[in-house]
């Protein structure tokens, strides 16, 4: 069968039949996976940059605003290689930096998309301290206001196999969805990722193979003993 490219396409309704399918599974996999009254929060990392990440996190988030009084909030936490504004066609200020650094309240930033039941934080502004501000005591009492105002946060962190920003953000959540490339991302960039993850003490929600080609061999496919949802875009 032909690849299935729909490669800048946020909102799950606008994809074809198959995908969509497989990211409400995604979704449905995830509740299932977070037992728990209360706010979701899931945190997307991968091993490397271009895995399709940031879209992988959108299109997920966008599944979980289709159920019915379900708010959500996308964060971007990826402050290197910011993705999330472009992905839903947002102006990227203000966003999260401009709130740690107190340059204007969590409100300001948080701003509604074209999807209905999703809301997002952009970056602000790239920052020459990412670690530290995502590792600050404003960052948690962040996601502690949000938790409260949203029944699901997806937080878009940066690849885990690159650099050790996403581990504060991985340790708050819920647990982690790792995005893998499929023929692009190597066992060995797999495994690191999975070690730095477990090592931080969070909870391995899946694996999502991404840019595979549509063919019934290729489902329910898994790594390591990660169980993994495979779909095509």
């Amino acid at each position: 069968m032909k690849n299935i490219k729909n490669e800048n396409t946020v909102n799950i309704e606008a994809l074809g039949f198959q995908i969509r399918e497989s990211y409400k599974s995604a979704r449905t996999n995830i509740s299932y996976s977070i037992l728990k009254k209360g706010c979701k929060k899931i945190a997307f990392t991968s091993s490397s940059k271009g895995e399709g990440k940031t879209v992988t996190a959108m299109n997920v988030a966008s599944a979980f605003a289709q159920q019915v009084d379900t708010k959500v909030l996308v964060v971007e936490c990826d402050l290197r290689r910011p993705r999330v504004h472009s992905a839903l066609k947002l102006t990227p200020a203000p966003g999260l930096t401009n709130y740690l650094n107190e340059e204007c309240s969590y409100l300001d930033m948080i701003k509604e998309t074209s999807i209905s039941n999703l809301h997002a934080v952009c970056y602000g502004a790239i920052p020459p301290n990412p670690s530290e501000l995502l590792a600050s005591d404003a960052m948690f009492d962040f996601i502690k206001i949000i938790e409260k105002e949203y029944d699901c946060v997806i937080f878009d962190t940066p690849p885990v196999g690159v650099v050790i920003d996403a581990v504060p953000i991985i340790k708050a959540a819920d647990g982690v969805v790792i995005v893998a490339e499929d023929n692009a991302t190597t066992y060995p960039q797999l495994n690191k990722t999975i070690d730095t993850i477990k090592r931080s003490n969070a909870k391995i929600l899946g694996i999502i193979v991404n840019k595979v080609k549509a063919e019934g061999s290729r489902k329910n496919k898994s790594y390591k003993g990660y169980s993994g949802y495979t779909y095509g875009y």
